[in-house]
């Protein structure tokens, strides 16, 4: 595939909406977007559930429960 100089003409992969393109930049991208937000995503998740719900519980706990008698 060479480089077009009419760049009316040009296909960029970072902006492709096609899901199903079977060009080979586009389908490397979105598997490389795919992979490296489902990572970033998890540990995102796993990171910010540890620290809300340690800080949360204590909270809740100490205002709460506590208050309660449990």
């Amino acid at each position: 595939m060479g480089v077009l100089s009419d760049p009316r003409t040009q296909h960029r992969y970072q902006t492709c909406q096609d899901e199903d393109c079977e060009r080979f930049p586009c389908r490397v991208y979105a598997e490389g977007y795919r992979a490296g937000y489902g990572a970033g995503h998890a540990t995102g998740v796993a990171e910010g559930h540890a620290a809300g719900y340690s800080e949360g519980h204590a909270d809740g706990y100490s205002e709460g429960a506590a208050s309660a008698g449990r």
